[in-house]
């Protein structure tokens, strides 16, 4: 194969060139809602954007169980995020508008973030997981903000080896099972 192709040549994840020629542009097909564009610096494949990897195809809800019950499930390709690599995971759920709990929580790795909904009908979330100069060193919140702002916690700094293939669950628990918790859109960016 010649170090460098003129055009943009479609791969997979798993098939692109180890080598990254400086300047080539290719496209990995099955990475993002339409394919992902990435360009070679002569060592390494750089996304050229930030790429959508995950969309919640419909709502999922939770009623009847007071058990942790998986409502999505991601597979975040091993290697994407690279070095300084940033997860973003956005939830919106709405629930049942009463004083009983009803949880949300985030697991990559072990569960990251933990929100809790009380006599509230919605909820929008944003957590982001930044790789710290390592593929294996983050920092992140070490709870789920409901849009960008404050947690009462510390920051978190797990050591999640994003060099594998990593998954991601989002799971919801009622206190009581009557309640309802509906994971209405989910999607999530690598930036």
């Amino acid at each position: 194969m010649p170090m460098f192709k003129a055009g943009i040549i479609d791969y997979t994840w798993a098939n692109k060139p180890s080598v990254a020629p400086l300047g080539q542009i290719i496209c990995i097909t099955d990475v993002g809602e339409n394919g992902s564009l990435w360009r070679g610096d002569g060592t390494k494949w750089v996304r050229l954007n930030p790429i959508k990897i995950f969309s919640l195809s419909a709502p999922v809800s939770l009623t009847g169980s007071t058990s942790v019950v998986t409502l999505a499930t991601i597979t975040i390709p091993a290697g994407l995020l690279g070095a300084n690599g940033k997860l973003k995971i956005y939830p919106l759920w709405a629930t049942t508008n009463n004083a009983n709990a009803k949880t949300l929580r985030l697991n990559i790795g072990g569960v990251l973030s933990t929100m809790v909904s009380q006599s509230v009908p919605n909820n929008s979330g944003l957590l982001i997981i930044r790789n710290i100069n390592s593929e294996s060193a983050q920092k992140c919140s070490s709870g789920l903000v409901a849009g960008i702002g404050s947690s009462t916690g510390s920051i978190a700094s797990p050591t999640i080896d994003t060099s594998a293939a990593t998954t991601i669950t989002i799971t919801g628990q009622l206190a009581v099972g009557t309640d309802t918790m509906t994971l209405e859109d989910l999607f999530v960016e690598v930036v």
